[in-house]
């Protein structure tokens, strides 16, 4: 039953995001909001949000993915950041193969992902969001690493919308490849969303 709930959820966010946002033309001067249009967009939809996020992961050693959720915040206290509180390194380390790497990485636990924001439509309220890149410390093979992942910006697939009164939904992408340290990891893999449904 889970899965069937995650997959449904997973079509109807993609479906939701991908009509509002097909419609909004950034690069149309006339589409782009007034400041007063833009901040009347924040107030609206301004608050603490609690839900789950949707995302990928390998199933057992295959390299078949199946679809899991987890539970997250987010905070949206300003008209140009949001902070996705508590996301935890489960759903970025889906992408991994499994192995020592990728359980190091979801024993880190959570993070706080800041994202630069940017309202594009008042109606419904439609915002591009730009994740700043995630780095944290993991301990592998005996010692404390870094590592890094970072999303895709400034693409209208990166992107939040209220689908409902306190509700919103939220895509953003997780670029292929993490790094440890320097070094490139799973480079073999796509691009992989995180979909996110939240209440007020």
């Amino acid at each position: 039953m889970k899965k069937y709930l995650n997959k449904i959820m997973l079509i109807a966010f993609v479906g939701i995001t991908m009509l509002g946002i097909a419609s909004c033309n950034t690069d149309d001067p006339e589409n782009e909001l007034t400041p007063a249009e833009a901040q009347a967009a924040y107030e609206s939809v301004k608050g603490e949000y609690t839900g789950y996020v949707f995302f990928n992961k390998r199933k057992n050693n295959s390299h078949d993915l199946e679809k899991d959720s987890l539970p997250v915040s987010v905070s949206l206290n300003s008209g140009s950041m949001l902070t996705v509180k508590n996301l935890p390194t489960k759903a970025l380390a889906g992408i991994l193969e499994n192995g020592n790497l990728k359980k190091a990485i979801e024993e880190a636990g959570t993070i706080d992902l800041k994202c630069n924001i940017g309202f594009m439509r008042k109606d419904p309220v439609t915002m591009l969001v730009n994740p700043l890149p995630a780095t944290f410390k993991i301990n592998y093979n005996g010692k404390a690493q870094e590592v890094k992942t970072i999303f895709l910006i400034n693409s209208k697939s990166s992107a939040a919308q209220a689908v409902g009164k306190d509700k919103l939904a939220m895509q953003i992408i997780q670029m292929a490849g993490m790094y440890l340290g320097e070094q490139r990891i799973a480079s073999e893999t796509g691009n992989t969303p995180l979909l996110f449904k939240l209440n007020r």
